[in-house]
């Protein structure tokens, strides 16, 4: 195999792929990324065996082929050649010469024969999205994804694929987020269902969020029962879908409250962001709301070192309500809101509270007390 390529072009390509290599991998080709000359110029590809990346370079082909090269090693090499040309030689004893101006250099190949074969997938399930949209959707939902490895169906993103829109929920027994993003989706006809749905590994879309770009660009995603493929660009990211049966989160959202409070975003957050300097401190990490009719929002932390006092104006309707969260919860959920007012809706204070935004269904937020015996 004989190639050359500019620096820039590898190093795009390389940081792509190499967000697949796992710190410690459980095989020693997991380890590489596979080379291959393709009618583009180079295919790069790297997996752990749960998350796959490939993406194709441009570069002048001199002598087709493959090698597998250390990942890491290789992508610190090119990232400190000049700017510039690279040229990259395998000859018959697998070793590679990598020559740019003024630096000359080699690094013994990997068996790329035990390589895994990775192929495109195939489905008659697609959907398009817009990188940058769906980029923001799934950063908002991923703090709400459970890290809990006994519940493995909750450690994935659940995507539900309507013609016209996209959501993504990710819930961990505690909080739920949820986000919409406009699409036209291709849903094939006759389903028994009015849209497809898959669980995919919160690590492999927390990766995409990171890759995708923040344009009009288009994603495609192309799903079949086991494996889920997002296409962007020159980048391909592959994944196996979780299977089991995620909660059916219809249930848990609230579709009518007894009290309601209309906040400002960031008034809210600031008044959280020192409730929580507080609450840190204290046992259990709490904040406390307390809403009356024609009163400002009162907002306590305490703790034995001392405690905080916040009152800030809201819009209030409804049954007057105390109500205590992590403080946790509360800062996450508000750090993934850019509108500049919210809902919050409650019904008692033991039942989850959902945030909402003024207008719309863009996102839905939802979020349980903690329940309060002695303050």
């Amino acid at each position: 195999m004989h190639f050359r390529v500019q620096t820039d072009e590898m190093n795009y390509g390389l940081g792509m792929v190499t967000r697949a290599i796992s710190p410690r991998p459980v095989k020693q080709v997991y380890d590489g990324v596979l080379i291959e000359t393709v009618e583009e110029g180079l295919l790069l590809t790297c997996t752990d065996g749960e998350i796959s990346i490939k993406a194709t370079v441009n570069a002048l082909v001199e002598e087709d082929g493959c090698a597998l090269l250390p990942a890491k090693l290789f992508a610190e090499l090119m990232r400190k050649q000049p700017v510039g040309e690279v040229e990259v030689k395998v000859d018959e004893r697998m070793r590679a010469a990598i020559r740019s101006r003024g630096s000359n250099a080699s690094m013994a190949c990997m068996a790329a024969e035990d390589y895994p074969d990775i192929r495109d997938i195939s489905g008659e399930y697609r959907a398009v999205l817009p990188c940058g949209r769906f980029r923001d959707a799934v950063s908002r939902v991923q703090f709400a994804v459970s890290t809990d490895e006994s519940r493995k169906i909750l450690t994935g993103i659940l995507m539900e694929v309507y013609e016209k829109e996209t959501l993504l929920v990710g819930l961990d027994g505690f909080r739920l987020a949820l986000q919409r993003v406009p699409a036209e989706n291709d849903v094939p006809k006759g389903l028994k269902e009015d849209h497809i749905q898959a669980v995919t590994p919160g690590k492999v879309l927390g990766e995409v969020s990171k890759m995708l770009p923040d344009t009009e660009e288009k994603c495609q995603i192309t799903m079949n029962s086991s494996h889920i493929m997002f296409t962007f660009g020159s980048v391909k990211v592959y994944g196996t879908l979780l299977t089991g049966e995620f909660i059916d989160y219809h249930r848990i959202l609230p579709d009518s409250w007894t009290t309601e409070a209309l906040v400002t975003r960031g008034l809210f957050s600031d008044a959280i962001e020192r409730c929580s300097l507080m609450a840190r401190e204290g046992k259990n990490n709490l904040i406390y709301l307390n809403m009356k009719a024609d009163s400002p929002m009162e907002m306590t932390a305490n703790a034995e070192r001392g405690d905080v006092h916040e009152e800030i104006d809201i819009g209030f309707q409804g049954n007057d309500l105390s109500i205590a969260f992590n403080s946790r919860y509360l800062t996450d959920i508000i750090h993934n809101i850019d509108c500049e007012q919210v809902r919050m809706c409650f019904n008692s204070s033991v039942s989850p509270c959902m945030i909402l935004p003024l207008e719309g269904n863009a996102f839905t937020f939802l979020v349980l007390p903690v329940r309060i015996f002695n303050k």
